[in-house]
């Protein structure tokens, strides 16, 4: 069965997972997916788009199509139909999505198993996420611009909701401390963790080295949460190419 990598919170969780996507590709063939819903990745950066609502014939048509492909490394997007009247949204696969994929050609399966709308902090409705069955990984992805703004609307998505659910106050400072809570709160977006996931969290948006001391001190936060087994802790730049990590056998 191929590792399944399930990526929650925000920040850049779509552009996170497209950079490895790109990576993967170099040595395996490997696939996206979204448990929920989202945009249409653009076909011209390479990538072979499968949608259907029957996901046995699609998993075939995946497979035939891997097991065909004349390059042994390809990406796919695979989801379901477009959603009605949703502004060009795709709907998402099943959790049990992984089970029937040919681990002869795809080792890793990316799935998007929530949404923020390009906002870098998120606390979960009732339901999400939705991770996909058989995880290795789970990766809640936060942005490191929400941090040292006050806690609101503009900065934490679905905030009416989280509000009266977490019972959080508007306008306190989204300290590196409220944001590990916050992300790794028992409920949030890594509430679906089940014993043998590794969790490695991800902060985004550490666009230069003036910023790597207060990503630090938000990952220390993150590895010393009270609810989740957090061993390791990356953070770094999608738009700038660079990336640390922080890891609890080097303190």
């Amino acid at each position: 069965m191929p590792a399944v990598v399930n990526f929650v919170g925000g920040g850049g969780k779509t552009g996170l997972i497209l950079r490895l996507l790109d990576e993967f590709a170099e040595s395996t063939s490997a696939i996206y997916t979204t448990t929920t819903r989202m945009h249409p990745p653009d076909p011209g950066q390479g990538l072979v788009i499968l949608s259907g609502d029957n996901m046995q014939l699609l998993k075939s048509v995946l497979n035939k199509i891997a097991g065909a492909c004349a390059s042994p490394h390809a990406k796919f997007v695979v989801a379901n139909l477009p959603i009605a009247n949703s502004h060009n949204l795709i709907g998402g696969v099943p959790a049990d999505f992984v089970h029937g994929i040919n681990t002869n050609y795809f080792s890793i399966i990316l799935n998007e198993a929530d949404g923020a709308r390009s906002m870098s902090l998120k606390m979960p409705r009732a339901g999400e996420p939705v991770l996909m069955e058989e995880s290795t990984y789970l990766v809640p992805v936060i942005g490191m611009d929400c941090l040292l703004k006050p806690l609101g609307p503009e900065t934490l998505f679905r905030w009416d909701m989280a509000a009266a659910r977490f019972s959080l106050k508007a306008g306190q400072i989204i300290t590196p401390k409220l944001a590990s809570d916050l992300l790794l709160h028992k409920e949030g977006v890594c509430s679906g963790y089940k014993s043998g996931m590794s969790i490695i969290p991800f902060i985004n948006k550490v666009d230069d080295n003036s910023q790597d001391s207060l990503a630090r001190e938000l990952a220390l936060a993150l590895l010393h949460n009270a609810h989740f087994p957090v061993s390791k802790v990356v953070w770094g730049s999608l738009f700038g190419s660079r990336a640390a990590s922080l890891s609890a056998v080097a303190l």
